[in-house]
């Protein structure tokens, strides 16, 4: 074995003495099999914004009461308008969870404003075009309204996502909130980036 790879190394060696070419040739190469390994389908595949805002879907959801007694039976619904890479992990994560003794059901939703009545709705920033019937649709429905823009919350949205410092944080209504029959916990309140009261 040991003489195998002494072999193949001097064979190795004079390749390169042969052609000067050689050493470039192998390092581009490397630089090329370096970025396919960069670029690897699985690492693609973590989208960190859309891991860090389901956790935060999930978490507000268990600190809210929604107080319409319709949305206290059947499933707890989560519809997400836009951003499948969220989408995704609200499923992966937290389909198999509860909100108090609601089973969680997560809904990808077409392009449209026109929507079934949901506890929770995130509208991603590619669906903008949408949000003013969105927001006229469930203005007296007891829907947490989740955005990802600026000046959302004059609008109307009850939790904004925010880029703070490269991290994402959100930011809360509670005069929004009120108007849509929710209930936020001052846990939320006080961990939120920003809040208009």
């Amino acid at each position: 074995m040991l003489f195998l790879f002494t072999r193949a190394k001097t064979k190795f060696r004079s390749a390169i003495r042969w052609s000067g070419r050689v050493p470039k040739v192998f390092a581009l190469l490397l630089v090329l099999f370096g970025m396919s390994s960069a670029t690897d389908p699985r690492e693609a595949d973590k989208d960190t914004t859309a891991i860090v805002q389901a956790s935060y879907i999930y978490n507000i959801a268990k600190l809210v009461e929604w107080k319409e007694p319709a949305l206290k039976n059947g499933p707890f619904i989560i519809s997400v308008l836009g951003s499948s890479n969220l989408y995704q992990e609200l499923v992966k994560k937290y389909a198999e969870k509860s909100i108090g003794k609601q089973p969680i059901e997560v809904r990808k939703l077409p392009k449209s404003a026109d929507i079934a009545q949901c506890h929770v709705l995130f509208v991603g920033q590619n669906e903008l075009a949408l949000l003013p019937a969105i927001y006229k649709h469930f203005e007296k429905k007891s829907t947490l309204l989740i955005t990802e823009y600026p000046d959302a919350m004059e609008d109307g949205s009850v939790v904004n996502f925010v880029r703070v410092d490269n991290t994402v944080k959100y930011e809360i209504s509670l005069v929004n909130a009120r108007k849509h029959k929710l209930e936020v916990g001052s846990t939320l309140v006080q961990l939120a980036y920003a809040s208009v009261q």
